[in-house]
């Protein structure tokens, strides 16, 4: 599972749940996955006010890339966390949003994560998207494993816990004893000098999450 990156398996983990990489619920967490990986591979820094500053390195993802150049486009040397979100996930035109997650869905497709089908419905052919149950296991199995029995906690491995988190699908992946566990070792690692930049990404998801629910707030309420 080496091969695969923290936003394929966070990714396949949504599909389990929504079936769909259209919800508008989750879309900006699939940008945060995006950000928080090209923040690991170094084409990006988070800084502590939640701003993103782009590298001279060039994502090597596809779906990365595409969002790097979205961000580029914006010709800021800083650009919020917020406005990033705000702008492809909640402006006036999906097109950034569409052109990033088909550019993600390709990916997967082509590593044998998903496969699409067409399935006919009242208004003409609808896609369906399958993932495969075997990768999807052992991605579970792979966080069980390492958090439970604390082994080897990567910086791939607690980013992919904090971003499954974020968005609650834990309550439906894990029991309520393994959670428990989980969440204390999330708490340990916080305390521990493994890696500045996992601290970072975790304290840019946790903001994010608050983010999200006030502009999901507002985007329910007509003003």
């Amino acid at each position: 599972m080496d091969n695969i990156n923290i936003t394929q398996k966070y990714t396949l983990c949504m599909l389990k749940e929504k079936k769909t990489l259209y919800e508008k619920e989750l879309s900006p967490y699939l940008i945060v996955s995006m950000i928080v990986e090209m923040m690991l591979d170094g084409n990006l820094e988070i800084t502590d006010k939640n701003k993103v500053i782009l590298n001279d390195k060039i994502p090597t993802a596809n779906y990365n890339k595409r969002l790097y150049d979205i961000i580029k486009d914006m010709k800021k040397d800083e650009v919020l966390l917020k406005s990033i979100l705000t702008s492809i996930c909640y402006g006036f035109s999906s097109k950034n949003l569409k052109s990033i997650v088909n550019t993600l869905k390709d990916s997967m497709v082509e590593d044998e994560l998903i496969t699409l089908e067409s399935k006919k419905g009242l208004i003409g052919n609808k896609e369906v998207v399958k993932i495969d149950e075997d990768k999807f296991a052992n991605i579970i199995k792979e966080i069980k494993t390492e958090f439970l029995e604390k082994r080897n906690l990567t910086e791939d491995l607690i980013l992919l816990a904090s971003l499954l988190n974020s968005t609650k699908f834990l309550k439906n992946i894990f029991s309520k004893y393994e959670k428990e566990e989980l969440n204390n070792t999330l708490k340990e690692i916080k305390d521990t000098e493994i890696a500045k930049k996992v601290k970072i990404a975790q304290a840019a998801i946790n903001n994010m999450s608050a983010i999200i629910t006030a502009m999901m707030i507002n985007v329910a309420i007509p003003v």
